[in-house]
């Protein structure tokens, strides 16, 4: 930074609309990691411990296994889509912090 930007302004951590970008995404970013590894450990901790669960037949000869596993492919893309549209907010939140 330059002298003149550093004494023209207060710097961005008193700036009121970057305090609530940084808690707004710090919390979407602990709220989404903690989904994440949830639902992606649950699978092999599901698979190992929990059996007769797992070889539930859901519809025909597809076990709950596949389909939970195949949901976690789902959930990788729900994820995704999820972020775009938070990103945007941000987005909009970082261009208030500016001004």
């Amino acid at each position: 930074m330059t002298v003149s930007r550093m004494q023209s302004g207060s710097p961005p951590v008193r700036n009121a609309a970057y305090q609530r970008l940084v808690a707004e995404r710090n919390r979407f970013t602990v709220i989404m990691t903690v989904t994440f590894l949830v639902l992606y450990f649950l699978l092999p901790i599901l698979a190992g411990y929990n059996k007769p669960l797992m070889a539930t037949k859901v519809f025909g000869n597809v076990t709950f296994g596949y389909v939970f596993a195949f949901a976690e492919f789902a959930m990788g893309w729900i994820m995704a889509a999820i972020y775009v549209a938070r990103a945007r907010q941000f987005d909009r939140l970082a261009q208030e912090a500016q001004q």
